[in-house]
């Protein structure tokens, strides 16, 4: 199954120019996606569009197929939208509002009206999931980098959604953070959930199913590493995404 099907996705933001051009590609469940390339390709825009930000939040033109669980997000509204791809943002710092680990934990579920024991339940499941236990009542102002990351992706995650969208999520840890990420993102495709990443770096995700390269908002590339590679290393070293 599909968890998201793009075809013929072209987007200018209001009084702009075009940003995507005929963007088509399908993310199974249960598989990595990295989507590549140099700053200002359209990267992070067409995520927002996946995760419903465009054009509920941010407005423009959006033309062409995008269902995300066979559904348009378009359609479907933004809180709707992040019940099915959860959005991760590049900096943790900007995503973390509560003063403990475990309000952030429950910060999402209580919004939705969740009952107190679903809550509390939920929050226990996830802090063993992520490593949490001992430090639910620790401020997250305190945790090392790689676990904000990994309380973002959590809190994220507390409603389940069946798609996770992440915003460089390696680039600014150390190579431990780096670790414990990488092994949540696995996991997480292990439990059949899809997973898109936005990345500069491919060295940082090998471990990924697919790679997608966007040149000037449009596909220049797509398939696993292994045949990206032999093909595209020069071109790949000349963006700067892979040394």
């Amino acid at each position: 199954m599909n968890a998201v099907e793009v075809d013929g996705l072209t987007f200018s933001y209001v009084n702009g120019p075009r940003v995507l051009e005929d963007i088509c590609f399908e993310l199974p469940a249960g598989e990595i996606l990295v989507i590549a390339g140099l700053s200002g390709c359209g990267k992070t825009t067409l995520c927002h569009i996946i995760s419903g930000i465009i054009p509920n939040a941010i407005k423009g033109d959006v033309i062409g197929s995008i269902k995300v669980m066979d559904i348009d997000p378009r359609e479907a509204g933004l809180p709707q939208s992040a019940l099915r791809a959860g959005y991760v943002f590049q900096d943790a710092d900007s995503q973390i509002i509560c003063s403990t680990v475990e309000d952030e934990l429950a910060f999402g579920l209580e919004n939705l009206g969740y009952p107190p024991g679903k809550i509390r339940f939920r929050v226990n499941e996830l802090s063993s999931e992520f490593g949490f236990d001992d430090l639910l009542l620790t401020n997250p102002a305190l945790l090392s980098g790689g676990q904000k990351k990994l309380l973002t992706i959590a809190a994220v995650l507390a409603t389940a959604p069946p798609v996770l969208v992440l915003d460089e999520p390696l680039s600014s840890l150390d190579a431990e953070g780096r670790g414990l990420v990488r092994t949540a993102l696995e996991r997480q495709r292990d439990q059949g959930r899809a997973v898109i990443i936005v990345e500069h770096d491919l060295n940082l995700v090998t471990f990924a199913d697919n790679w997608l390269l966007l040149t000037d908002g449009a596909v220049a590339a797509h398939g696993t590493p292994e045949e990206f590679l032999p093909e595209f290393e020069d071109v790949l070293r000349e963006l700067g995404v892979w040394e």
